[in-house]
This record gives C-alpha cells, structure tokens and sequence, in this order.
C-alpha cells in the first residue's frame, strides 16, 4: 500500500506530536511531576523540563514517522 503526498504531510506532524504528547502525558504522571500552567506561579525550571521532554518525544516520534512514510514497497 502506498502513501500519498498529502497524507505523508499529515503523518510527518501527526506522528510525532502524538508520540510527543501521549508520551509527555505519560512520563509525567509516571514520575508524578505536575504543572498547572494557570494556578501555578511561572518557574522556569518546569518550562524547560517540559519542552525537552516534549521536544526529545518529538523528535523520536519524527524518526518513527519518517520510517513509516518512506518504507519502500517490497514489489
């Protein structure tokens, strides 16, 4: 089965930020790290935390996405 062009568009960001998201969601509940963005007082530290999380899960989710997108049929 092929992928088109515009659905690989879609998977290249769709993959990722899913991978990303899912996965930061997931790691911070693991480890119980909370953040209320709204109630909280601004820190630093728990931005940078969390865009290195996201951006690594990213990142991981961009390789996986591509592999997929530019899996070679084997006829």
């Amino acid at each position: 089965m092929e992928i088109s062009q515009s659905n690989k568009s879609i998977l290249n960001f769709l993959i990722p930020f899913l991978t990303a998201f899912l996965g930061s969601k997931g790691i911070f509940y693991i480890f119980g790290f909370e953040s209320f963005m709204y109630s909280d007082s601004f820190d630093v530290q728990k931005l940078l935390i969390e865009l290195f999380v996201f951006g690594v899960l990213f990142y991981i989710g961009s390789l996986g996405a591509n592999y997929i997108t530019n899996k070679k049929n084997p006829n």
